[in-house]
């Protein structure tokens, strides 16, 4: 069955961009996109209906699961104004909890990343716990009235995992994450993906929101004019396609002009590797991640806010295992190379942001080639309730009728 996936999925791409290539005009059965408020960008009012209705309830990326060699391996999620613990357990599991010691609120962890042998102690009151959260020592507990150790546990955060890779959602009703990512999950094919291992983290703060900068990511429009040495001579442009799925996600592809656009001297390898030796391949999946597939070297992207006009984005650097001297060398040319990328983007971002607030500009228009972009606009509508956003925000849904089953 996953064989023929991998043909299907193939099949799909090189159809769809010979079609693309040969496009001359506006595809007809596509609808004009609307003007997207602008906003949506740098309002209080719409920042705050993301921070309440968006992101509580929807399926974040939080961390590779070879991140987590051993038992008592941790990192914290410091995004949203909350510091989550992310661990794995002496069973292996991995579980996610607020970083909140339930007697007094101190934080349990300090550091970012490390190992905790056996139990999470609070450094404020040595409150202890065990690593499936139950609260498991209370130094002097005879000083406290009724104690209840079965009612204080660690608080839980829903945590899952997708080929490796290690999601959270606050929502303990959130739709199972195998269902939300399932339409990426089949796309993805036989792709190794939790094979490969975190070679670097890159962490870039920027002057605009966060869809100014995820905007720029979503479409291959603008890489003939800023990327013009850097990425423009790898990909043929005009061969960019998208499809849309359900739950705001999409697949783009396009040919490639050479077999990377990173490290020349790494030899693609054969089997599930080889569709993206041709093709550009990447998996935009909402609300914030952008997955360019590549077997030799992929930066998953996400983005965070940190106010209206404020966000940072964060490449994780994921590669095939490989502890050799080259590929050590390899990897921090490689970071220096996607910092360099990303430069020649971001020195646009705070000028954007800035028109986009000036009252100026009622709204941004959107093409073809971006359509992803006002797709996603569309879930985070369905996300938030269109009946909670004052209408000269909301958006105008056209694009239901171009999801693919």
């Amino acid at each position: 069955m996953e064989d023929v996936v991998v043909h299907d999925q193939r099949a799909n791409i090189i159809k769809a961009v010979d079609r693309e290539t040969n496009r001359t005009n506006y595809p007809e059965d596509f609808p004009a996109l609307p003007v997207v408020p602008a906003g949506r960008y740098g309002s209080q009012e719409f920042y705050d209906l993301e921070m309440k209705h968006l992101w509580p309830k929807s399926w974040l990326q939080v961390g590779h699961v070879c991140e987590f060699p051993q038992s008592g391996s941790y990192k914290l999620f410091e995004q949203l104004g909350l510091s989550i613990i992310i661990s794995r357990g002496p069973d292996g599991e991995i579980r996610a909890f607020h970083n909140i010691c339930r007697h007094r609120g101190s934080a349990l962890l300090l550091e970012k990343q490390g190992v905790v042998p056996r139990r999470f102690v609070c450094p404020y009151h040595s409150w202890s716990y065990d690593p499936d959260g139950s609260l498991a020592g209370v130094p002097e507990a005879r000083n406290f009235a009724c104690l209840d150790k079965s009612s204080l546990g660690l608080l839980p955060v829903l945590c899952g995992t997708m080929r490796g890779m290690i999601f959270i959602n606050l929502d303990p009703n959130a739709m199972p994450l195998a269902t939300f990512f399932a339409p990426t999950e089949q796309q993805i094919g036989d792709f190794p993906l939790q094979d490969m291992v975190v070679k670097d983290v890159v962490t870039i703060p920027m002057d605009c929101n966060w869809k100014v900068s995820m905007d720029n990511f979503m479409e291959i429009y603008h890489v003939n004019t800023v990327h013009t040495k850097s990425i423009a001579p790898f990909l043929d442009s005009k061969t960019f396609t998208a499809e849309l799925y359900k739950n705001g996600h999409a697949r783009f592809a396009t040919r490639k002009r050479a077999s990377t656009i990173f490290g020349a001297d790494k030899v693609t390898p054969d089997g599930p590797a080889q569709l993206y030796k041709d093709y550009s391949v990447v998996f935009p999946m909402f609300p914030n991640s952008f997955i360019p597939i590549d077997p030799v070297a992929m930066a998953w992207q996400t983005w965070w806010p940190l106010g209206p006009n404020k966000s940072v984005m964060i490449l994780t650097m994921l590669g095939p295992k490989d502890d050799s001297e080259a590929d050590k060398v390899f990897w921090k040319g490689m970071s220096a190379q996607i910092a360099s990328i990303a430069s020649e983007d971001m020195v646009l971002f705070a000028d954007i942001q800035r028109n986009l607030e000036s009252g100026l500009l009622p709204g941004v228009l959107m093409g073809y080639q971006e359509q992803a972009l006002y797709w996603y606009q569309e879930e985070i509508d369905r996300r938030i309730g269109i009946e909670r956003i004052p209408e000269h925000l909301r958006i105008t849904p056209v694009l239901a009728g171009q999801m693919v089953d």
